[in-house]
């Protein structure tokens, strides 16, 4: 019988650490063209350029039994005391994986946080939405 998966399926990792309360995900892959159309031709024509790698994730914030915040080591990579900023030693490594019970299909890639906001709204679970970049090549991609 076929898989249809599911976002019961579906988890997300840092540093190979699932994140428990994660409500969505996505994933972008994208590709610059560069055009390469000259004077008199009548059809435009493209070369691939640079391929990138981004996405979004939203997040309940809450505290585990033993008072850690499950997604601190996340946020605290962009949200920072001090004026020292992000630098090159900040970036995660996510897995994003959907999971049939034999096969695990994974992307791993290691990423930048490059936004990060916590909001709270009467009658609704604290959430916290970040986005990413990746950088670099994709450490992972088992999609089968």
């Amino acid at each position: 019988m076929a898989k249809v998966y599911s976002g019961r399926d579906g988890t997300m990792q840092v540093g190979g650490s699932t994140l428990a309360k994660v409500v969505s995900f996505s994933v972008q892959s994208s590709l610059e063209t560069l055009e390469t159309t000259t004077l008199g031709e009548n059809l435009r024509s493209y070369t691939p350029g640079v391929v990138g790698y981004s996405g979004s994730a939203t997040l309940l914030y809450y505290k585990e039994n033993d008072g850690s915040i499950n997604t601190s080591s996340l946020l605290n990579k962009l949200v920072q005391t001090g004026t020292a900023g992000v630098s090159s030693s900040d970036t995660v490594l996510l897995t994003f994986r959907w999971n049939d019970g034999t096969d695990n299909n994974d992307i791993k890639m290691t990423a930048y946080v490059t936004s990060a906001s916590i909001g709270a709204a009467t009658a609704d679970l604290v959430r916290a939405e970040i986005s990413f970049q990746g950088t670099g090549e994709l450490k992972t991609v088992t999609i089968s």
